[in-house]
């Protein structure tokens, strides 16, 4: 009988070696990518989940950092920051975001912990409180360049980037100023149908200062007749229409000196609101003013030369 040439096919032993090692890699492949798969899955979140839908119910939220607190109340009338009036568009700009601000992704879990500890450290604790006693909670912040913005709600530990659709802004961004940042930015806030008086005085000069009043139907300054009207009505209207530039508070505020003005209004409920002026340094574009209450502002100069009228101008054909 014929011996078969057949024999078994066995395999090069480099060979095996090749695949083990193969399989071996995509083992470590498919493990790597289940891992990331985890690390970056995204935990069920609701595109509300920070939001305020009916921001007209919303009567307090409180900003509270390690180096002040802001206090926003609405009393039925007005807002107010720390008891002074609010600005009226800043109160704006933050219903806005707290209507439209929503979670993007969570943060990441290789750096949640970071997260968390810099919303510990430099975060601003927000609590926002409606007129039906619902509230909400969380504290806002985000990374040094502001470019990406962190919401985590109170009791809860996951992080969320936050954007607001549409735009590109840094949302935490609003709830990081100071109080001064939400006073409202009209000096002299009153109407003229309550208007009673406004002295105008030259600590330099006594004999330019003056009193404005209503002299029956129409205002006119005591002791000068005639006046010249559209002057007159020109320097009321720069007077009750001032606005800061900003409110000064901290090392950025300047050496002032003595006040070359000083303007103080009465309204006919005897409330008073006062102002006085300092010189502008140089060519600076910038001149300052203290309130009645120290705060230091800063004004733009065209602004403030409106207001800085000696007596002698409003005499009819002076310059």
């Amino acid at each position: 009988m014929a011996v078969s040439n057949f024999q078994p096919n066995r395999m090069d032993p480099r060979r095996n070696k090749w695949l083990a090692a193969s399989l071996v890699a995509l083992l470590l492949l498919s493990a790597g990518l289940a891992w990331i798969s985890r690390e970056e899955e995204k935990p069920v979140v609701e595109r509300d989940a920070f939001a305020i839908i009916e921001t007209e119910k919303v009567n307090r939220v409180t900003m509270a950092r390690a180096t002040d607190t802001v206090n926003l109340v609405y009393d039925g009338t007005r807002w107010t920051a720390n008891g002074k009036d609010a600005d009226v568009q800043m109160v704006k700009v933050l219903m806005a975001t707290l209507r439209q601000a929503e979670p993007h992704r969570p943060v990441a879990a290789r750096v949640v912990d970071t997260v968390r500890a810099q919303l510990g450290r430099r975060g601003t604790r927000v609590t926002v409180q409606q007129n039906d006693g619902t509230t909400l909670s969380f504290t806002a912040g985000g990374n040094r360049g502001k470019t990406e913005a962190w919401f985590m709600k109170a009791g809860e530990p996951q992080p969320y980037i936050m954007i607001i659709p549409g735009y590109r802004v840094y949302v935490s961004g609003i709830f990081e100023l100071d109080a001064s940042g939400w006073r409202n930015k009209r000096i002299f806030d009153f109407n003229w149908r309550n208007f009673k008086s406004l002295t105008a005085t030259y600590p330099k000069e006594p004999a330019s200062g003056f009193t404005v009043e209503m002299k029956q139907r129409y205002f006119g300054i005591r002791g000068l007749d005639p006046v010249d009207t559209t002057k007159l009505n020109d320097y009321l209207d720069a007077v009750s229409l001032l606005m800061a530039n900003r409110f000064v508070a901290g090392s950025g505020t300047p050496e002032l000196g003595e006040p070359v003005a000083r303007i103080h209004i009465l309204d006919i409920a005897d409330r008073s609101y006062s102002l006085e002026l300092f010189a502008p340094a140089g060519q600076d574009p910038e001149a300052f003013g203290r309130l009645a209450d120290g705060q230091v502002v800063a004004f733009d100069r065209s602004d403030i030369a409106a207001i800085v009228r000696r007596k002698g101008w409003f005499v009819p054909g002076r310059e």
